[in-house]
């Protein structure tokens, strides 16, 4: 029997809605106004994700935890491909604002969770997420609930460096007193000029000299607790990321810009393996490996091999 020729890159973003509970400027992720895709279809992704044995998800959005389904939709994705065959890794990135009980609810089925603390000055970290005076508390009280009640769940933290946070994104850290709570990754990012970063550039964009000071003094943070950096720069972003957006849209970046390639379900049943090829293999897998990277029984780091 023939099989078929695989379709999908190893590692995909599914981003099921543009919806939020934050108007963050330095957004990238689909406009809010999109309607959400329907359960039906998200469920027809799943399908499809698994049909193709990828590695790695990574649910965004919008914000994911507004999904009533989405407890329901991690444990599909994330269940085992047969018996002694683990799924794929599941990573939910969400701005932590979910109550517990509901995070309850989907912290069993995740592999990783990211979560974002922009800076350890109020000021600056409010400029950054804007919709609910309380965020950084939240994310570190929901920080502090996954690593206590789901230890075998990875944490990483993101910072997403502007002009907004550039002073006080380096001592980000500080705000998690007990190194238990730390994170197993921190990823300083370049904001990225799509979407909602594209419309604010000339407020919040910095120079590449100015972000790479940044990048120095997390380095050192990073260092002085022990805590493993990853950083984001937008030079390497081109090829790296498959996104299914919330209209079904099938979304690749190219030249640092979002390119639609059209229908994700038809694209996919008409068999085009030119999904797979707008994405670049040995990247695609370098981005998802080195940002949630496996971890052998002993602790020791143990990248996942980007073989297909």
């Amino acid at each position: 029997m023939i099989q078929r020729q695989r379709c999908l890159p190893d590692y995909v973003d599914f981003r099921p809605l543009g919806r939020c509970n934050l108007a963050c400027l330095f957004c990238y992720g689909p406009r809010h106004d999109l309607p959400t895709m329907g359960e039906d279809d998200a469920f027809r992704v799943v399908e499809i994700l698994r049909a193709e044995r990828v590695k790695g998800v990574v649910i965004s959005g919008g914000e994911p935890t507004l999904l009533p389904y989405l407890a329901r939709l991690a444990a599909a994705l994330g269940a085992p491909y047969a018996p002694g065959e683990p799924g794929p890794k599941i990573v939910l990135s969400t701005n932590g604002l979910a109550p517990i009980p509901t995070m309850e609810k989907i912290l069993p089925h995740l592999s990783w969770i990211a979560l974002p603390l922009e800076s350890a000055d109020p000021g600056e970290h409010a400029a950054m997420r804007i919709g609910h005076a309380r965020h950084r508390e939240r994310v570190i009280a929901l920080l502090g609930q996954a690593r206590r009640s789901h230890p075998s769940v990875r944490i990483k933290l993101g910072t997403v460096v502007t002009r907004l946070n550039a002073r006080g994104a380096d001592r980000v850290l500080d705000l998690i007193e007990d190194d238990p709570f730390l994170p197993d990754i921190w990823k300083v990012y370049e904001m990225s000029e799509t979407n909602y970063g594209a419309d604010n550039r000339d407020v919040l964009a910095l120079g590449p000299g100015e972000f790479e000071e940044v990048v120095r003094r997390c380095s050192k943070a990073a260092a002085d607790r022990g805590v493993e950096l990853r950083v984001y720069r937008n030079s390497t972003r081109s090829g790296n990321y498959f996104f299914v957006d919330p209209d079904g849209g099938a979304v690749v970046i190219d030249d640092g810009e979002e390119r639609r390639l059209g229908s994700f379900f038809e694209l996919y049943e008409r068999g085009e393996g030119r999904l797979r090829a707008c994405v670049e293999g040995d990247g695609n897998a370098a981005n998802f490996t080195s940002t949630y990277p496996t971890w052998s029984p002993t602790g020791s780091q143990d990248a996942v091999a980007a073989a297909t």
